[in-house]
């Protein structure tokens, strides 16, 4: 006999525990597997802010190189060196204190029109021409001054800031006592040009001793560098910022230089940089005062060579924000682990509801039985 119509009967207290077992545990795994991803996402975002900050932290030790390296090669010219040692040699014979008084003498009129022919005669010498000859063909290099053994300037591309530099501590740190060691100042704003620079001084040597025979110091700029952590974001929202052993932020975005503004970010991975684990790691998950953070960096390694060079890269982004088209996904699964419990309850309301109503139903119509209640 064919079948008008197909039903399928199956008891309320089946289809609560149905329930109960499908939607309660998929709930809780749902709600594991998001916190998880969380979790996830905080670790494999800190391994890129990490590399980031290490890509960062390779290009300024690559440029920083460059420009010493640029320096290096003006000190070993031998135009620099033959004029170094003729200046040197030009010394001898000559009573000690007569010298110093003569170039004292100079220095203490350097700034005013007396100094004028000297200047002029000094930026005339065929070693002046090759130095402008270098500034021409490098951009970077600013200004580049020559001095010999006493810090006297013999060659320059344009009137030094001093005739005699012994008294400057970026010569005496390049001369350090007849030793000699390539020295690098704290930035510095040249407003002509409007740009950041450094002083980079290196050792001039006498080609078979190997002696300090005098300084070749250029005022390199250092704009590209510091302006590539100006942009407001990389990536997709994190910042980048180069920040000095103290905290102080040397550059980030929309910031001034010379502002001394101090890095949250560094100030909460002090303790990371610390400990050999920590600089392994190279990232860490903090609470600053703008809320959670997640927080790559990488040591530009500046500090071994140059001690003004403590530079830290370091690269951030709120968690908040780096986190939220996941925490969309984790609202959802909690919104529906709320939503299937509401309805097992609801469902579990209605099905003692219904047994009540029905004992009473029969009590109605069998008023002198004595059925128990279920």
């Amino acid at each position: 006999m064919p079948l008008d119509r197909f039903e399928v009967r199956v008891s309320i207290q089946k289809v609560l525990l149905g329930l109960v077992l499908v939607i309660v545990p998929l709930s809780i795994v749902g709600l594991y597997l998001t916190a998880r991803s969380d979790h996830a996402l905080a670790e494999s975002s800190g391994t890129y802010f990490k590399t980031l900050a290490q890509m960062y932290s390779n290009d300024i030790s690559h440029q920083i190189s460059d420009r010493v390296a640029a320096v290096n090669l003006i000190a070993a010219e031998p135009a620099v060196v033959a004029a170094v040692n003729a200046a040197n040699r030009a010394y001898e014979g000559k009573n000690e204190q007569a010298i110093n008084e003569k170039i004292g003498k100079v220095e203490s009129t350097w700034g005013s029109a007396q100094s004028a022919p000297t200047a002029k005669a000094l930026l005339a010498t065929p070693v002046s021409e090759t130095l402008r000859h270098y500034r021409d063909m490098d951009p970077r290099l600013l200004r580049i001054t020559i001095t010999d053994e006493r810090g006297v300037s013999l060659a320059a591309t344009s009137k030094p800031a001093h005739f005699a530099f012994t008294q400057d501590q970026t010569w005496q740190n390049a001369y350090a006592g007849g030793q000699g060691s390539a020295s690098i100042t704290n930035i510095l704003y040249d407003e002509p040009n409007k740009a950041y620079y450094t002083n980079i001084s290196i050792p001039v040597k006498e080609s078979g001793t190997g002696q300090v025979a005098g300084i070749a110091t250029a005022a390199v700029d250092i704009t590209p560098i510091l302006a590539s952590f100006q942009q407001d974001s990389i990536g997709d929202g994190a910042q980048a910022f180069l920040v000095s052993d103290d905290g102080t932020v040397v550059s980030g975005p929309r910031m001034d230089v010379f502002a001394r503004v101090k890095s949250d970010q560094f100030a909460a991975l002090r303790d990371s940089l610390g400990s050999v684990n920590g600089r392994q790691n190279g990232y860490l998950d903090a609470d600053l005062s703008s809320g959670r953070t997640i927080i790559g960096f990488a040591d530009t390694g500046l500090s071994k060579s140059y001690k003004n060079l403590s530079w830290t890269v370091v690269v951030s982004q709120p968690e908040d924000k780096l986190a939220a088209p996941i925490r969309a996904v984790t609202q959802f699964a909690l919104l529906m682990a709320i939503l299937g419990l509401f309805m097992i309850t609801l469902l579990g309301v209605y099905y003692a509801l219904h047994r009540k109503q029905q004992f009473a139903d029969i009590q109605e119509v069998l008023p002198g039985s004595t059925l128990a209640h279920p």
